[in-house]
């Protein structure tokens, strides 16, 4: 099973381009969890109890509204 490896390579990848500095990628870190919580790979939990708040839903909102602008440039 092989399932949110592509999540699990992005966040790795993030990781790696900033010398393993993890605040820089809690985006992706939260999306494999949440990926793993979905395919049944890990216990369905509140993110807030894995170390995520609202703070990090205005983040993440942020960052896809970078990702929109780069793709389009």
């Amino acid at each position: 099973m092989h399932l949110c490896d592509l999540e699990k390579k992005e966040y790795l990848n993030c990781l790696k381009s900033f010398g393993h500095q993890s605040e820089k990628c809690r985006h992706l870190s939260k999306k494999y969890l949440q990926c793993r919580m979905e395919k049944n790979l890990m216990a369905k939990q509140d993110m807030s109890e894995l170390g995520f708040g609202k703070e990090d839903d205005l983040e993440d909102s942020k960052e896809r509204v970078a990702e929109r602008i780069n793709d389009r440039k």
